[in-house]
């Protein structure tokens, strides 16, 4: 972690730099309020997003804009699942048929998980230049998701093929169907959070199985930041780099569509890497931003 650390803040430094000597090279600011406006493009701990840029005064900038999410796994890691008792179940099968299982439970199976960010928003914002002829800036304003269920981040885990076949033969030898409604079955691998089973789905693949666990915030957000460059530059392009925090009201965690109570409680069944995460979102509901933003005045 402190390697982590040192890299990202060595990082930060080279990116104000290159901020700054871009900024200094610019001639000096001629903004005239509703005269310009620009469009940018940025990447950032957020994702990607778009925006658009119009002076109201010659410190103070309103920016529109749309962000979204890539749905690349930031990191992978496993989660294991506890299938002792499908285990006894099939031996004493077994032995009352006389009849062996092709495939046979063990007594945990392990499912790879991914966490990727699912963040959808749009986004108002004012920057305000304390400095005269600076590029020095306070940001704030507000993101907003018009989907109520729009996921801050997401979790989605796969079992193997082989370990969702040994469950496909137990359950068609055990005459488990499915005749009412999807995964309505009686035999299925679960994660236990709290006492309470969310089971293991096959319905995105027929070869795997799957589960998904979705954190979702509040649709209003808030967002304070600061950063360096400007957001209608006096030239034809600008680069801005900026540091900040989304603040949100509330957060659910949803297993498997089905909503926990408690995100501390849920924290229990991951490993360490996840635990971290969950913790850390429910004792601070703010979120960092590092967002790197290249920008192209139009007028």
């Amino acid at each position: 972690m402190s390697y982590f650390c040192t890299v990202m803040k060595k990082t930060i430094l080279a990116l104000f730099a290159v901020c700054i000597a871009f900024c200094c090279a610019n001639a000096q600011d001629n903004m005239v309020p509703f005269r310009h406006f620009s469009i940018g493009a940025e990447v950032g701990l957020h994702g990607l997003g778009v925006e658009v840029a119009m002076p109201i005064h010659n410190r103070v900038v309103l920016k529109t804009g749309f962000n979204w999410a890539s749905k690349r796994d930031l990191f992978n890691t496993d989660v294991t699942l506890d299938t002792r008792e499908l285990h006894r179940i099939q031996n004493e099968e077994a032995e009352k048929s006389g009849h062996p299982f092709d495939r046979e439970f063990g007594d945990e199976i392990v499912m790879n998980t991914g966490l990727c960010l699912g963040m959808n928003n749009f986004k108002a914002m004012v920057n305000w230049y304390p400095f005269s002829l600076g590029r020095f800036y306070l940001s704030g304003g507000i993101y907003y998701s018009f989907n109520e269920k729009d996921s801050f981040i997401m979790l989605s885990g796969y079992t193997t093929e082989e370990d969702w076949e040994t469950l496909i033969e137990f359950r068609t030898r055990m005459h488990d169907t499915d005749p009412y409604k999807e995964n309505n079955f009686t035999y299925n691998y679960a994660l236990v959070i709290d006492g309470e089973e969310y089971a293991v789905e096959g319905r995105n693949t027929k070869s795997r199985g799957y589960f998904e666990g979705d954190f979702v915030t509040s649709q209003l957000k808030y967002y304070l930041g600061m950063g360096l460059g400007r957001c209608v530059p006096n030239k034809r392009v600008g680069l801005q780099l900026e540091v900040g925090a989304m603040i949100y009201n509330s957060a659910t965690l949803y297993c498997q569509d089905k909503e926990l109570e408690s995100i501390r409680e849920a924290s229990i069944a991951f490993d360490d890497d996840i635990k971290e995460i969950f913790e850390y979102l429910d004792n601070y509901p703010v979120y960092p931003q590092l967002t790197m933003r290249i920008s192209f005045r139009m007028l």
